[in-house]
């Protein structure tokens, strides 16, 4: 079955390398539209729909016109080299009888009116074509068997062996094609993921940076407010020193022992109430 259609796709890719063109300015003209190694695909593609069209479009008549399929054997025979069609042929119109009664008649004819001529040499013709019929009825199988053996493995290795590795070469490059595809789509989930993690970095570190202006900022103003502090620690000492230091030259000695015999005299007084208060 594979064999068979293969056969019938042959014209298929045959009628892609020449197509015969009809037209009103060159009748019969033959236009190549042979695929160049350098042609754009898409005209390749274009070249192949005419071909496609031109032999199998709707205009094509079938019926009259079948598309001829090469056979993949040699039609049945008999007496070894006549086709069996044309013993169907009179069969239709004669009966089983009909192309032995013929042949007979032919062979009769062309004696009778010596346009086969029975000379000395006949008898070689009469050995040759049994000397034939008994080797194609002893090895005619055999060699028919191997011939079509041959053919099928010449078959296998010129076409079949070489189409196959062709199809799994481009199912290869499609399945390999589709991978890429597929990995390419990806590519825009990897990019989104890569500028969301740049997003994430550059946030990281606009945050960090934030941190140490928040950081030296901060050290600064504990600097000022430290400087501030120290200052008005220094001043309220100062001048605390000062004013002490002011009362303390502005008191004579006779007020110090004036103040302390007023000390002297509250505490006895406050120690005699205390004494008054306990008993």
């Amino acid at each position: 079955m594979a064999v068979a259609a293969t056969r019938q796709r042959l014209p298929t890719v045959c009628s892609a390398l020449v197509v015969r063109c009809y037209s009103t300015e060159k009748p019969h003209a033959v236009k190549k539209i042979v695929s160049e190694p350098d042609m754009p695909i898409e005209e390749i593609v274009k070249n192949w729909d005419s071909a496609n069209k031109i032999y199998y479009g709707p205009e094509r008549d079938r019926v009259n016109f079948p598309h001829p399929v090469c056979p993949l054997t040699n039609p049945p025979v008999r007496l070894g080299f006549i086709p069996e069609s044309w013993f169907q042929f009179f069969t239709e119109k004669t009966g089983v009888t009909g192309p032995y009664v013929f042949g007979t008649g032919l062979i009769t004819f062309l004696l009778s009116k010596e346009i086969w001529i029975v000379e000395h040499g006949f008898s070689h013709f009469i050995a040759f074509w049994l000397l034939f019929y008994v080797l194609y009825k002893k090895y005619g199988t055999t060699i028919a068997n191997f011939a079509d053996q041959t053919g099928e493995d010449q078959m296998e290795r010129h076409w079949y062996k070489p189409m196959r590795k062709t199809v799994e070469h481009s199912e290869a490059s499609i399945k390999e094609n589709e991978k890429l595809i597929w990995c390419e789509d990806g590519q825009k989930y990897l990019f989104e993921a890569q500028r969301e993690n740049v997003d994430l970095q550059l946030e990281s570190a606009f945050r960090q940076r934030q941190l140490e202006v928040y950081e030296t900022v901060k050290k600064r103003l504990d600097y000022q407010l430290e400087v501030d502090n120290a200052r008005r620690r220094i001043e309220q000492q100062h001048m605390v020193h000062w004013i002490v230091d002011g009362v303390v030259k502005g008191i004579t000695p006779q007020q110090e022992k004036d103040s302390l015999a007023k000390c002297i005299q509250d505490l006895k007084t406050i120690a005699t109430q205390q004494s008054a208060a306990t008993a």
